[in-house]
């Protein structure tokens, strides 16, 4: 009961000084780029200010940086951070986050202020937001710091990835947009540069057969990734361990292992020829390259249960889902795949495929650095 108290005296406190931020003129031409995913802007990023700068005389600023999730004291180690994005969310037309952040969502915001939600994930295989609060503590903290309030639009690749998006974000239908993420674009265009640049590092690479293993993060539970190694290591494959960056599990590896920490996963995709991930979004990455995809899902159950999954990867993928390593390779290594399968995992979920980029562009200049009325929301509205 205290932490809720305190909560609540640190978002008005915060209003109180933005209040002061809101009395400074707002810049129509200036465009804030906000996220705690990262320390550097992602790449879907990049592309957007690339393309914004191309089209229009626009004012950007980026700010990205990771902030402690823990919620307890959250508000108040990051006083310095917060005051700063409060002066560029005052005098900004337009703001662009790619997940939840806590000044824009507690913030009272001028109405001139129209802020989008891209989401840092292609897809949503694991329940997050709304579907992801699982007890009392964790529900009153969400509403406390009002978890993805404020959004004028959220762009979704999709008609069945924005009937998840609206139960996890906890909006209706005229809020969302049809849009992709510039990365679609990205794995396409510089595919050829990114092989040749890992090529460089690693000439080893070239004429051999490469495994990627991106999985994604684990704060609990089982972690079977030495097993997959184990599977794989003394092969004929060269094998690529990508886990994610927080996590702190040390592995035993071989000459045959690489963890090409000089290289994002986007860019080793462009070198893999089978790829396995479990719930990532790196597997709607990879099909969109057609890229052999496998699923290591050897804590599925668990994994329905907490956080939950918005959607069945055992049924998308069939016969090309794994809870054992050792089978897992010998698919690879005896199989043909079928890559009708990732076609179509990848059409179920993502619909814009071409320029992208532009079209997210577009769509931004015209509903929020533009000021005409006009409808642009694409979706067509459920009775």
């Amino acid at each position: 009961m205290i932490q809720k108290y305190l909560i609540k005296v640190g978002i008005f406190l915060l209003n109180c000084s933005y209040s002061v931020f809101k009395l400074l003129p707002t810049n129509s031409n200036k465009v804030l780029f906000l996220s705690r995913q990262s320390n550097k802007p992602s790449i879907d990023f990049r592309m957007i200010v690339s393309q914004l700068e191309e089209d229009r005389d626009v004012k950007i600023v980026i700010m990205t940086k990771r902030i402690e999730k823990n919620m307890k004291d959250v508000l108040f180690k990051n006083v310095p951070l917060f005051l700063r994005q409060m002066y560029h969310l005052a005098t900004s037309k337009v703001c662009i986050v790619d997940g939840y952040n806590i000044t824009v969502s507690v913030l009272n915001h001028k109405k001139c202020l129209i802020i989008f939600q891209i989401w840092h994930s292609l897809g949503a295989v694991k329940k997050f937001g709304y579907l992801a609060l699982k007890t009392p503590y964790q529900q009153m903290i969400a509403k406390e710091l009002k978890m993805h309030k404020n959004y004028s639009y959220i762009i979704a690749p999709s008609m069945e990835i924005k009937k998840y998006f609206k139960q996890c974000f906890g909006y209706k239908e005229d809020h969302f947009l049809l849009g992709t993420l510039p990365r679609i674009e990205y794995l396409k265009t510089h595919h050829r540069v990114n092989k040749e640049k890992i090529y460089r590092k690693y000439p080893q690479f070239r004429n051999k057969k490469i495994v990627l293993y991106a999985p994604t993060f684990r704060t609990q539970g089982t972690d079977r990734t030495q097993e997959i190694i184990d599977a794989f290591q003394n092969s004929k494959y060269l094998f690529i361990l990508k886990v994610h960056p927080n996590t702190k599990t040390k592995y035993r590896i071989s000459n045959c292992v690489y963890d090409c920490r000089e290289f994002s996963t986007l860019q080793l995709l462009s070198v893999a020829d089978y790829v396995i991930t479990d719930y990532s979004g790196i597997s709607l990455e990879a099909a969109s390259l057609k890229k052999p995809v496998y699923i290591y899902g050897y804590d599925f159950e668990d994994y329905q249960k907490d956080p939950g999954m918005n959607y069945d990867l055992k049924k998308e993928f069939g016969k090309y889902f794994f809870e054992d390593a050792h089978a897992l390779y010998e698919c690879i290594a005896h199989e043909k795949y079928d890559k009708q399968v990732v076609i179509d995992y990848f059409n179920k979920y993502v619909v814009q495929t071409q320029d992208v980029t532009q079209k997210l562009v577009d769509l931004i200049i015209e509903k929020g650095l533009e000021d005409e009325e006009t409808d642009y929301r694409l979706f067509e509205k459920t009775s």
